[in-house]
């Protein structure tokens, strides 16, 4: 009896983890769907058909792409792709609490096995090691084990987001999911969906390793220290103290891994073309030929709007904890 409560209640505590995650991943990055775009167009201004009827060139500010997006295609082209977006993000960040958080359950019980006087959890100083290494390596395998699972979703909203149209007649090559995902299983079949998945594994778990990690530890360590020193009892942070605290990581994190995605993204878009036609053969000579041919700032473009669409993800940090209060409260 006390086992299937125990079950029923981890089960609860998953499905919450879940609709936070997914709630809080969905509206935050409706919120910054617009910077998106036109980052992925920025970034991946050189992989974007040469028919297109809109045209960047290698030194058009964001503000200058963000005004050649409205004119061509209307303000609402700055939402194309985001409803893929939605889908993903919203699985994306529902999935990469819930692993985060079994995760951290399996390394407290892999620290408590090992029993060694450096995982303590009484001693504050001690406790410290435990909780970076519970936190950060967390971190990084929930983003590696969402992203095997959600890359597709990924892959088909970069490409939707990125199809700006043919020249002259604005004709697009890829008309919805279904289309995309028909064009491709044509031409590349499975596997055509998970280019660039080597270098994403690297990249997303880099990324979340920092994203994750680095605002599950500022939580806990603030906790811990305010348990000492406050009488208070005060151990949580105040919701303008979280969102300072996950807007620091989210921009950390994205700087860091930045070059890795855009690595990515640019294996991403060669799906669909001939073999002999691809301008990149693997990850590691796509990173050879933009650091020959662009140099450093071939890897950082899109750079800026990326940093300001971390508002969304800092917000998503935030929403999780309060929108898993309320259901937890429920």
């Amino acid at each position: 009896m006390a086992s299937k409560s125990k079950e029923n209640g981890t089960a609860r505590r998953s499905f919450n983890e879940a609709i936070a995650g997914g709630a809080a991943g969905a509206f935050a990055r409706t919120v910054v769907a617009p910077i998106d775009r036109i980052k992925l167009c920025s970034q991946l201004r050189g992989s974007i058909h040469t028919s297109s009827s809109t045209t960047f060139s290698p030194h058009d500010t964001a503000l200058q792409i963000f005004q050649k997006l409205v004119h061509s295609e209307g303000l609402l082209s700055l939402w194309r792709g985001n409803f893929p977006t939605i889908c993903a993000e919203a699985g994306n960040t529902a999935l990469n609490f819930v692993f985060f958080e079994r995760y951290k359950q399996v390394s407290d019980h892999i620290l408590d096995s090992i029993g060694s006087s450096h995982f303590r959890e009484d001693d504050h100083n001690v406790g410290r090691n435990r909780r970076i290494l519970r936190s950060f390596i967390s971190g990084g395998l929930a983003g590696a084990t969402t992203v095997t699972f959600m890359y597709p979703l990924g892959f088909m909203r970069t490409r939707l987001a990125c199809d700006v149209g043919a020249d002259k007649t604005n004709e697009r090559q890829f008309k919805n999911m279904r289309h995309i995902t028909k064009s491709i299983w044509a031409s590349d079949g499975f596997r055509g969906f998970y280019q660039g998945y080597g270098i994403a594994l690297i990249s997303v778990s880099m990324h979340r390793f920092i994203y994750l990690g680095g605002y599950d530890f500022i939580k806990s360590e603030y906790a811990a220290r305010q348990t000492i020193q406050d009488s208070s009892g005060r151990n949580k942070m105040l919701l303008a103290e979280r969102y300072v605290a996950a807007q620091i990581v989210s921009m950390s994190a994205s700087t860091l891994h930045y070059p890795l995605d855009c690595v990515r993204r640019r294996l991403m878009m060669q799906a669909g073309v001939p073999k002999e036609a691809r301008k990149y053969r693997n990850a590691f000579q796509c990173f050879v030929r933009v650091w020959n041919e662009e140099g450093v700032r071939g890897f950082y473009l899109g750079l800026g709007p990326n940093l300001l669409r971390c508002v969304g993800s800092a917000l998503a940090l935030v929403f999780y904890d309060e929108f898993k209060r309320i259901l937890t409260s429920l």
